[in-house]
């Protein structure tokens, strides 16, 4: 095989091997083990990620499933090298399908209307699916002011995509075949 068609089969095979193993990017620190967990068996591997992360976990995260539906609770304080820490309240949910997403994304979006959240940014391009609200007003500036960012994750082989300042990623190989919708609300942290 010539080796100008070789190294890009190469190139895909390396990521193949990256994307499965438990890495998570190059920017965040590897952690083994969570690559085989299974995707309703994330929750003890998600409070390490955030505390490797240097986030105080306030609330452990914990699992509930319904049929296919995976959701993972939990709260999290951004670490002390945050200039604004906040605290952040994240939910995510796994579903096998492009209608359970849409749903389970929209369910998210009307919990946060119904407590007070007003619509400042929205997307529905290919690229990024997410919306974006602030408490009692479209925007503001005040880190006072209570946010919430819903990002709808179509699945991919990165891993488990959690809420942060930037986003955490888990790298676990057994929810590439899940649509995830991540709600990360934030409030200033005390």
């Amino acid at each position: 095989m010539p080796l100008k068609k070789a190294l890009p089969l190469l190139f895909i095979c390396a990521l193949v091997l990256v994307a499965t193993s438990g890495c998570t990017s190059s920017s965040n620190t590897t952690t083994s083990g969570f690559g085989n967990l299974a995707a309703d068996n994330l929750a003890s591997a998600i409070n390490t990620k955030y505390t490797e992360q240097n986030y105080t976990v306030n609330t452990p995260f914990t699992m509930t499933k319904t049929g296919d539906t995976i959701t993972y609770h939990g709260v999290a304080t951004d670490g002390q090298k945050v200039a604004t820490p906040y605290t952040r309240n994240v939910t995510v949910v796994l579903v096998k399908n492009r209608t359970a997403a849409f749903a389970a994304y929209q369910t998210a979006i009307n919990v946060q209307k119904a407590q007070g959240f007003q619509q400042f940014q929205t997307s529905n391009s290919s690229e990024s699916i997410f919306w974006v609200g602030y408490k009692g007003t479209t925007f503001s500036s005040d880190p006072s002011v209570a946010r919430v960012r819903i990002d709808l994750h179509e699945p991919m082989s990165i891993g488990l995509i959690l809420g942060g300042e930037n986003f955490e990623y888990l790298g676990s190989a057994n929810v590439i075949d899940y649509y995830q919708v991540l709600t990360d609300q934030q409030t200033l942290a005390k």
